[in-house]
């Protein structure tokens, strides 16, 4: 499937999995409006996700913030309970830590996998800790054995964050499949998109509780998104006249909580998620593809067999300076993370400077090279021009 571009720039994050077809069922999708809220497409969805997983506990819902936060608040947790979270993580994590009442915890990470580090969670326990959030960053699975281990010792419920990581693998096994619970993100930028949505993954049965249905019209702004996005230099209008949604709120950039969270997945996003699932591994092996290319031309030390590269990251010695040398050269690369939590302040989150170090100083010199079935030999060629005299 080819995709449709209007406008020629390479870019990291903007509805990078988007290809015709995709294109073509969400315009079909929004002329038939009675099909928005409801239809089958959710319940096939769901059944696709138990087989692949290989259980019965899968739940659709609107967004992996969603997932998280009906998880925690089924945990009944209180203000005084310590949830444990990887700094170098993204606000969506960190904010329904907050909205369910618990107290997020931050753990520092590895360098070389930017991962939870088992060393200092250790550190991090104490008698008030109650839930471990593992995070498999940029579709590379953490050291699920040591993790799992302490979690054990220390009776922590253990969930999953797979918001990266759909497909990738620890010792041969899914990832999602080793805690108590694992969340997943069909966000417009994440490994398929339905540009918002999720599942929540559980080793039990769970009740789901009575989700809302979004409004149509925030129904609209998501189908209308993955055609809007192609005329990117339309995209600050439609955002501004609200034509579609913003990934994250400003409100969330302070720790609010909008109305549409949580909510159910709505059948039209279903049908886009549906769509892409059936693509998944079509789409990990162009990124490993991808990554493997990288890895080569800039002569990288780690690499990690069983990770699907939601995107492929590296040190570079000037971060600024090889992000607006790239946007000069039309190559918009990724940021994440620019800080321990993003995007907002982090102690707006609940994060305590100097606490994470290795987190903090990596925010400060990495880049991320895009790796999604937009990218193509020459467009990847183009961007290790550009950034191998900056790799560290």
């Amino acid at each position: 499937m080819e995709r449709l571009v209007i406008f020629p720039m390479i870019t990291t994050g903007l509805s990078p999995n988007v290809e015709r077809d995709d294109i073509r069922l969400a315009l079909t999708t929004l002329l038939q409006p009675w099909l928005w809220r409801h239809g089958r497409a959710d319940v096939e969805l769901q059944s696709e996700l138990q087989q692949y997983f290989r259980t019965e506990y899968v739940y659709p819902v609107n967004s992996g913030r969603t997932a998280l936060l009906i998880l925690l608040q089924s945990l009944q947790l209180t203000k005084d309970d310590e949830v444990l979270l990887q700094g170098f993580t993204c606000n969506a994590v960190s904010n329904p830590i907050l909205w369910s009442g618990a107290k997020p915890v931050y753990v520092d990470i590895e360098p070389d996998s930017y991962n939870m580090s088992p060393t200092d969670l250790t550190k991090k326990i104490s008698s008030r800790s109650k839930v471990l959030i593992i995070q498999h960053t940029f579709g590379t699975s953490a050291k699920l054995t040591e993790l799992l281990a302490i979690a054990k010792q220390h009776q922590l419920y253990v969930i999953e964050d797979c918001a990266h990581a759909l497909g990738a693998r620890y010792q041969q096994q899914l990832v999602g499949t080793f805690g108590d619970a694992a969340i997943f993100s069909f966000g417009r930028d994440k490994v398929i998109s339905s540009v918002y949505g999720g599942a929540l993954l559980t080793k039990q049965p769970f009740t789901l509780p009575s989700l809302p249905s979004p409004s149509l019209f925030w129904i609209k702004q998501q189908l209308v998104h993955p055609f809007i996005t192609q005329f990117r230099w339309f995209l600050p209008v439609a955002q501004r006249l609200k034509i579609i949604s913003l990934a994250v709120t400003d409100g969330e950039r302070v720790g609010q909580q909008p109305g549409y969270f949580p909510a159910m997945l709505p059948n039209g996003l279903a049908r886009l998620a549906l769509h892409q699932l059936r693509k998944l591994e079509v789409l990990n092996q162009h990124r490993r593809t991808l990554a493997a290319f990288y890895h080569q031309q800039l002569n990288q030390a780690s690499w990690f067999d069983d990770s699907i590269y939601l995107r492929y990251t590296v040190r570079v010695t000037n971060r600024e300076k090889v992000l607006a040398l790239a946007k000069k050269s039309g190559i918009i690369l990724g940021d994440w993370y620019a800080a321990p939590v993003v995007p907002g302040h982090p102690q707006q989150f609940g994060y305590t400077a100097g606490s994470c170090p290795v987190a903090e100083q990596t925010a400060q010199v990495v880049i991320n090279l895009p790796t999604h079935i937009g990218i193509k030999a020459k467009h990847a060629k183009q961007i290790c021009a550009v950034v191998k005299p900056y790799v560290d």
